[in-house]
């Protein structure tokens, strides 16, 4: 009797045994075939930052575009915007500064685009740490011939067409410096003491609106307003022929533009 009891209870035992053994060899093989089937820890992104313009001199370089604002006309001392930029930049650095300035009188959008495309200032464009421009007032004043002709449909037209020459000039300039902050001058109304005030003030409004949304389509690129620096007492900022800046209407923008750049 106590022989059958042992064989039995060897018999069990054994039966339990392969039980457990058979569990582990399961337990194991879901284990790890979970753990292959498991989502692999995706490595983090490499982040790739924009080429830094290049400086042989070391020097900070700002290049300045556009029309007659960059140029300084109506400034007894030349200097224009660009020039009391200049002064402010040296206030707030020691660090050396290079300023090419390629301001054309009566330039329009449609000469900037041809500009741009030129070696010499592709060249200026890769270098520069800061690309500031000034243009648009030619395209929608055209000497005075749109006060003339304030109509919705004529100034859509000119508009459209400079949005178009805008963003072909913003498109040459961050294909060749994609790391450079660039500045646009925004348009003040030089006619707001004039006949049709309402009018004009609206128009350029809108322009600056439209300058705004097309540069949002750009990394780093900033529309500077000036149209209130000219709302109030536009005769003592205006230089003679009442459309340029003076040096105080000048010094206003200048600063403007200064307390935007970063070191």
């Amino acid at each position: 009797m106590k022989v059958r009891s042992v064989q039995w209870l060897m018999v069990v035992s054994a039966f339990f045994g392969l039980v457990w053994v058979g569990g582990l060899a399961m337990t194991l093989l879901y284990y790890f075939n979970d753990v292959s089937a498991a989502p692999q820890a995706v490595p983090a992104a490499v982040v790739i930052e924009p080429p830094k313009p290049i400086s042989e001199d070391g020097s900070f370089r700002l290049l300045a575009l556009g029309d007659s604002l960059t140029r300084g006309t109506g400034d007894p001392a030349g200097k224009g915007y660009v020039g009391y930029m200049l002064d402010r930049l040296k206030e707030k650095s020691k660090q050396p500064i290079t300023v090419e300035n390629y301001g054309v009188n009566g330039q329009t959008s449609a000469q900037l685009v041809s500009l741009v495309q030129k070696s010499d200032i592709q060249n200026q464009i890769k270098a520069a740490n800061v690309i500031v421009v000034s243009i648009g007032g030619n395209d929608l004043f055209r000497g005075g011939e749109t006060l003339g002709n304030l109509d919705d449909k004529n100034v859509k037209g000119i508009q459209d067409e400079f949005l178009r020459q805008l963003d072909t000039i913003l498109k040459q300039l961050r294909e060749h410096n994609a790391a450079a902050t660039i500045f646009l001058i925004g348009l003040y109304n030089p006619f707001i003491e004039l006949k049709d005030s309402a009018v004009t003030t609206k128009i350029v409004r809108d322009w600056n609106y439209k300058v705004t949304e097309a540069a949002s389509r750009y990394p780093q690129t900033v529309v500077v307003p000036t149209f209130d620096l000219f709302q109030l007492k536009v005769q003592d900022v205006l230089a003679r022929d009442l459309f340029h800046p003076n040096a105080a209407g000048y010094r206003l923008i200048g600063d403007r533009v200064a307390a935007l750049m970063k070191w």
